[in-house]
């Protein structure tokens, strides 16, 4: 995602919004746009926070109260980045697998998106439209989407709803991708998807996020990461990257495993003196460790990675 268009692509959302057609039959239920909504869920009953989500496993196994192991030592330290967050949620488990540096916070680039696109629909807006910003990373799409949310207050709305208690609204409102987030609040809001969020709603965002396109609409490719380390295994994603700000940000979020099991968060920055090339290379290295740390089967024989465009330059 190329951080100038972020603000290009609500300019034009703002003067392309009043010819937009909203569907208002799309979604089981709809909340306000307003900062003082009422926090809805699925049920129309209010709900404060997301960690009560239903777990996925069977009785008698582990507690998501067993903390987690200690991170190996080279997630931890000779990474090669500046700072990174990772999450690793074990649904079968309902246990936190793998984390470290878990509440730092990150700019969000693209992963909010995610955000958008429940808000997007939760106001009609056509699934298509929000199946192609998720799998393509569409700025003018998330642009538009943005201004008819409100802008930050989609944000401080969608945060306060889900309980994400370090994810934090963009100073400039025009900026979308400058979102604060964490690694532990992008799980929380994977599992909002899957546990909570309304059927129509889960189906259009999870599609997409299982037809993710190897580039997005900028020509960056999208699937370094996750996508890259996953071998044969099964994955749905939704990555995140920016150029203009002072580092390199490279994310890479998603769904691992048959039945979906692992939810994996991986936020990243990097000074601006290395190349994209490095970093992406470099972070889908580190989401192998990752995967192996956690005690996933995955296939290390990886496809020949595509270069990575600069979106410097382009």
């Amino acid at each position: 995602m190329n951080c100038r268009r972020w603000a290009l692509a609500v300019i034009s959302g703002g003067l392309l919004g009043l010819s937009v057609t909203i569907v208002g039959s799309t979604v089981d239920t709809a909340t306000s746009t307003t900062a003082a909504s009422t926090a809805i869920t699925s049920t129309g009953t209010p709900t404060e926070s997301v960690p009560s989500l239903r777990p996925h496993r069977s009785d008698g196994e582990e507690s998501s109260s067993t903390p987690p192991p200690e991170p190996p030592k080279q997630l931890v330290v000779g990474h090669g980045f500046d700072d990174v967050g990772v999450m690793v949620y074990d649904q079968a488990r309902a246990v936190v697998a793998l984390e470290h540096n878990a509440h730092e916070q990150f700019t969000s680039a693209s992963l909010v998106k995610l955000l958008i696109a429940f808000d997007a629909l939760e106001q009609g807006a056509p699934p298509s439209d929000v199946h192609t910003m998720i799998a393509e990373s569409h700025d003018q799409l998330a642009g538009q989407f943005w201004v008819h949310g409100g802008r930050p207050d989609l944000v401080t709305r969608w945060a306060e709803r889900l309980g994400l208690e370090n994810t934090e609204a963009p100073e400039l409102p025009n900026m979308w991708g400058d979102t604060l987030t964490t690694a532990a609040d992008t799980v929380k809001v994977y599992r909002y998807l899957l546990y909570e969020a309304p059927p129509k709603t889960r189906d259009v965002v999870l599609s997409a996020l299982r037809d993710s396109t190897p580039h997005g609409t900028d020509g960056f490719y999208q699937h370094f990461g996750i996508p890259d380390a996953a071998g044969e295994l099964p994955f749905a994603v939704k990555q995140g990257w920016a150029c203009c700000t002072d580092e390199r940000v490279l994310h890479t979020t998603g769904l691992v495993g048959d039945d979906d099991r692992y939810i994996v968060a991986v936020l990243t920055r990097t000074s601006r003196g290395v190349d994209y090339q490095t970093v992406s290379e470099r972070l889908t290295a580190y989401v192998e460790q990752v995967l192996t740390a956690t005690g996933v089967d995955h296939d290390s024989s990886l496809p020949e990675r595509t270069p990575v465009r600069d979106p410097h330059r382009g």
